[in-house]
Order: C-alpha cells, then sequence, then structure tokens
C-alpha cells in the first residue's frame, strides 16, 4: 500500500474523529503512538515464518541482496506504561 492508498482509504471514513490502532504483539491493540516520517528500505519477502513479519528492514548486518528493496515509511504502536490501577 502506497501513502496515497492509504489516504485514499481513510479520508472514505465518515467519522474522520475515529481512533487508528495496531494490533498488539500476541493479542489487542495499541494506539499508533509513533509515525516516524522516515524512509526505511526493506526486503520484500524475506521471512516464511508465521509468527515473523513478511518483510524485514534492511541493516547493515544483513543484506539481502536476491531479495526486491523498497522504501517504505513504518507506523508503529506500543504499550504506554499502564501505572497503578
Amino acid at each position: 500500500m502506497t501513502v496515497a492508498e492509504l489516504i485514499k482509504v481513510l479520508t472514505q471514513i465518515e467519522d474522520q474523529e475515529v481512533t487508528v490502532m495496531v494490533r498488539g504483539y500476541e493479542r489487542g491493540v495499541n494506539n499508533i503512538e509513533d509515525i516516524i516520517p522516515a524512509i526505511e528500505n526493506i526486503a520484500l519477502d524475506v521471512n516464511d515464518e508465521w509468527y515473523y513479519g513478511r518483510h524485514e528492514v534492511q541493516n547493515f548486518d544483513h543484506e539481502y541482496r536476491d531479495k526486491q528493496i523498497v522504501q517504505a515509511i513504518i507506523l508503529t504502536g506500543h504499550n504506554a506504561s499502564m501505572g497503578s490501577k
């Protein structure tokens, strides 16, 4: 999905005040805490294991020379400190 495609989908949502979230690690959902507009180099179709994401951030430790590399923005969410109840 490109930025333009994402914007098109999001602008079709009638209630523009609805909260946007991402899935949690094992269960639940998290608020999107960060949108870092940095472009990352992503190697496509690297991981086959169901518990890994399909693609991998290309880093200096491992180059995916035989894989297609694209540039992407990654949206992240995490569990904020729950504090005391």
